[in-house]
C-alpha cells in the first residue's frame, strides 16, 4: 500500500542498517568490488520483486534489458511510471485506463435539431447555410481553405487525360467570380472598419 518513494525509502533504510554491520575486512579489492556489485544487483531484484502488480510492465521492461540498470536508475523509472499513472488516473483495479474517447456532453438523450432560419432545412443554422455562405461548403471532403484549388482540380479531373489543357465550365467560372467578389467585399469591409 506504500507509494514507490516510501517503499524505496524503507528498503534503503534497512540496507543502510545492514551495511553498518558488514565486516569490511577484505583481503582482495576485486572481491570486495564483486561483492558489492552482486549485493546491489540483489537489492535491485528485491526492490522490483516488492512492487505491486500494477508495475508488472515496467518491471518486465527493466528485467528484459541486456544490462540491468543500477538501483537508482530502476527507482527513477518506476517512480516515473507511478507519477504517469497518477496523472493519467489509471486505476489498476479496473484493469484498464481512462477511455480514449471523450464525450462532448454529459447530458444524454437526443441532440437538439438544428434548423436554418434562411432555407428552413434541418441540420445546420443560418451561420452555416450554404445558400448564404457557399465558401463553407466542403468539396469532396476538403475543408474550405482548399476550396480555390478544388476548382482547378475538378476541371482537370473532368478533362481528358491526353495532356490537353482543360477549361473551366461556365458554372465553375460563375462560382469563381462569386468567390472573388465575396473576397473583395470582405476586404473592403475590413478596410472600412479599420479606418473607423
Amino acid at each position: 500500500g506504500l507509494s514507490v518513494a516510501s517503499f524505496y525509502a524503507a528498503l534503503k533504510t534497512k540496507w543502510e542498517e545492514l551495511d553498518y554491520h558488514v565486516n569490511d575486512n577484505w583481503d582482495c579489492g576485486s572481491d570486495h568490488a564483486r561483492y558489492w556489485e552482486k549485493e546491489w544487483m540483489n537489492r535491485t531484484f528485491l526492490f522490483l520483486g516488492g512492487l505491486r502488480d500494477e508495475f508488472e510492465s515496467i518491471r518486465s521492461q527493466i528485467l528484459n534489458c541486456d544490462v540491468i540498470p543500477g538501483i537508482e536508475d530502476v527507482y527513477a523509472r518506476v517512480e516515473s511510471e507511478e507519477q504517469r499513472r497518477q496523472v493519467m488516473q489509471i486505476d489498476p483495479s479496473h484493469g484498464n485506463g481512462p477511455s480514449a474517447f471523450v464525450s462532448r456532453s454529459s447530458v444524454s438523450g437526443p441532440r437538439p435539431v438544428r434548423r436554418c432560419t434562411h432555407c428552413h432545412k434541418s441540420g445546420h443554422f443560418v451561420d452555416f447555410c450554404w445558400d448564404l455562405h457557399p465558401e463553407k461548403r466542403l468539396v469532396r471532403g476538403r475543408p474550405p481553405s482548399s476550396r480555390r484549388g478544388s476548382l482547378v482540380q475538378d476541371s482537370t479531373q473532368s478533362g481528358s487525360s491526353s495532356g490537353e489543357k482543360s477549361r473551366l465550365s461556365p458554372d465553375q467560372i460563375k462560382e469563381l467570380q462569386a468567390y472573388i467578389s465575396r473576397l473583395s467585399t470582405t476586404s473592403e469591409d475590413t478596410s472600412t472598419s479599420d479606418g473607423a
